[in-house]
Order: C-alpha cells, then sequence, then structure tokens
C-alpha cells in the first residue's frame, strides 16, 4: 500500500485508498509504517510519534497542533488535532508586516 509523503518535514502522510489496520504503508523507498487502526482514503497517517502539543506538519506546513499523544501508525485527523488557522494567520500577519516595514 503507498501514501504520500510530499516534504521531508511532514511527520504525516496521506492514505492514497483505504487502510485497515495492520496494513504496511510504503511511504518512501526507506520509510515505512503500519496502521494501527482504519484510516479512509484522503486521510493522515503519523509516520513517527507526534507528542501532544507539538505541530502536525503536512505539505511541509503546520496544519494544527496535536490535542494529544499520536502513536506512529495512527489515524490523524480532527478528534486529535487541535486547529490553529487563527494562531497561523497572525504569526503570517506579523511575518508580512515586518517584511513589508523592513523595506
Amino acid at each position: 500500500m503507498r501514501a504520500l509523503h510530499a516534504d521531508p518535514a511532514d511527520n504525516v502522510a496521506v492514505a492514497v485508498q483505504p487502510v485497515r489496520a495492520g496494513d504496511v504503508l510504503s511511504v518512501e523507498q526507506e520509510l515505512v509504517v503500519t496502521a494501527s487502526e482504519e484510516i479512509p482514503m484522503g486521510h493522515k497517517i503519523a509516520l513517527r510519534d507526534i507528542p501532544a502539543g507539538k505541530a502536525v506538519i503536512k505539505y511541509g506546513v503546520p496544519i494544527g497542533r496535536a490535542s494529544q499523544d499520536i502513536p506512529r501508525g495512527a489515524h490523524v485527523h480532527i478528534h486529535n488535532i487541535e486547529d490553529i488557522t487563527e494562531e497561523l494567520c497572525k504569526e503570517y500577519d506579523a511575518e508580512y508586516r515586518r517584511r513589508a516595514g523592513a523595506k
């Protein structure tokens, strides 16, 4: 089975087909992960343990924060990710204003 892993910084990959517990996903040549639970197509699987409070990284950017410890091979979705959209928007706005003021 395959999973999409777009950036080396990512700590999750996207299942490209439905995954059952125990399925082994080939993410890259040397990176494989065993699913610990069912993962619907298009959902994320943890490539390594993600401690509570740490960023969930997909496509090289943070998409949320782990609301609980997420073990390697677990389904990563809204049940264990905290939304950080507002926080990211404030950071991006501050960075934009800093760069604009530096010109």
